[in-house]
């Protein structure tokens, strides 16, 4: 485990190893590692749109569960969009005008009190999924930007590599 200290509001922390850990224990490490009021996790393949800082830290001024917005998908070189809300039931497709629909997860941002209550699954892919189903009745306020965020850029690779299946 790893830390980078931007300033009193602002840390960076992360966990590199050999595939031996499952992803969900990975983001458990992390999220009990948090020490701040809120917390976002982003993976290393992926990014955030310039100025999404402000647009967050003006958000989290009603002090809400957590704070999602839209995301940018790149996917095998072609665009989607996603849109991340408490308002949908679960994760879905082609719905309210996005290729995709997100209950909040680890992508936007939560309260780190209910993120680290709600352990992630130790299971090696889909725990994003899963863990959106388990924390979501624990979310009742959310702050929406109406902006795309996030982006994830994803690649076909082997899953048994990428995923660590072969540990």
């Amino acid at each position: 485990m790893s830390r980078f200290h931007f300033s009193n509001d602002l840390e960076i922390a992360w966990v590199v190893d050999d595939k031996q850990m499952t992803i969900g224990e990975k983001r458990n490490k992390l999220y009990n590692y948090a020490s701040g009021l809120y917390s976002l996790q982003i993976d290393d393949d992926d990014d955030l749109c310039d100025g999404w800082d402000e647009l967050i830290w003006e958000a989290l001024g009603s002090r809400p569960d957590c704070v999602t917005y839209k995301e940018k998908c790149i996917i095998n070189g072609g665009y989607y969009s996603s849109n991340h809300s408490l308002k949908y039931a679960d994760w879905g497709e082609n719905q309210d005008g996005f290729d995709y629909v997100r209950t909040p997860f680890f992508k936007d941002v939560i309260r780190t009190e209910i993120a680290k209550s709600v352990p992630v699954p130790h299971i090696r892919f889909g725990e994003d999924h899963e863990w959106s189903r388990l924390i979501k009745p624990f979310l009742k306020t959310e702050e929406h930007i109406d902006k795309e965020l996030y982006y994830y850029i994803h690649e076909s690779s082997d899953p048994t590599e990428r995923y660590g299946l072969n540990k």
